[in-house]
C-alpha cells in the first residue's frame, strides 16, 4: 500500500467524498479477504466476517486523527481486534454448542494441505468428533482451557496468567484433560483422531 496515498483518501473520506472512500475500501480489499479467509466463527459466513471487517474500517475513518499519519496501521489492528472481540463474544456464550474458532492459520493450514475433498470432509467429521468429546468428557474449566491453548493459539503461560494461578497448575490441568481426551478418544477406536490433537 501507498502510505501516502491512503492518508491523503482518508483526509477526503473524513471530508465526506465517496469516491475517496470507495478507493479506501478498495484499497484494504485484499487485506479484509485475506484475513476473514483465515477465521471460522459459528453461525457468520464469509460475507458477513468482511462487512464486519469494512465496517470498522468505516468507523476507523470517522474516529482516525489526521494528525498522526499512521492509518493502515490503526485500521489493520482494528480490524483484527474487532475479529478478536468476535470470536471471543461467540466463544463466551454461557452454553457451550461444540463452536470452535480455527483462528489464524490453524484451520486454513490443515485444509491447504488437503486437496481432496473427501479428505476434507473426513477432517471436518474429524473434528466435529473431537468437538464431540470436548464436550462430553471435560469440565467447563478444561474446555476452556482447549480453547485457550488450541483454537485461539495462545501459550500455557498466557493461560496461567489469564487465570491467575500458577505455571504448575495450568501445566497439571492441561495434562488431566489431554489424558481424559485421549482415554475417551482411543476407546472409541479413534486413534487417527488422537494423532490429531497432539
Amino acid at each position: 500500500m501507498n502510505y501516502d496515498y491512503i492518508e491523503n483518501l482518508v483526509r477526503h473520506a473524513k471530508a465526506g467524498d465517496l469516491k475517496a472512500k470507495e478507493d479506501l475500501t478498495y484499497e484494504f480489499t485484499p487485506f479484509v479477504i485475506s484475513i476473514s479467509s483465515r477465521i471460522y466463527i459459528h453461525g457468520y459466513e464469509n460475507s458477513d466476517l468482511k462487512n464486519e471487517c469494512f465496517l470498522t474500517l468505516f468507523n476507523c475513518i470517522s474516529k482516525y486523527n489526521l494528525d498522526t499519519h499512521r492509518f493502515v496501521a490503526y485500521a489493520t489492528n482494528a480490524i483484527k481486534n474487532n475479529l478478536n472481540i468476535l470470536v471471543k463474544k461467540v466463544v463466551s456464550k454461557e452454553e457451550f454448542d461444540g463452536f470452535f474458532s480455527l483462528c489464524d492459520d490453524i484451520g486454513s493450514e490443515i485444509l491447504s494441505n488437503t486437496p481432496m475433498v473427501e479428505e476434507k470432509i473426513l477432517l471436518e467429521l474429524e473434528y466435529n468428533k473431537l468437538s464431540a468429546a470436548i464436550n462430553d468428557n471435560l469440565s467447563d474449566c478444561e474446555k476452556q482451557l482447549v480453547l485457550f491453548l488450541y483454537f485461539m493459539n495462545n501459550t500455557l503461560t498466557n493461560y496461567a496468567y489469564h487465570e491467575n494461578i500458577s505455571y504448575v497448575t495450568a501445566s497439571k490441568r492441561k495434562k488431566r484433560a489431554l489424558e481424559k481426551l485421549k482415554t475417551f478418544i482411543l476407546s472409541k477406536g479413534g486413534n487417527e483422531l488422537w494423532e490429531l490433537t497432539i
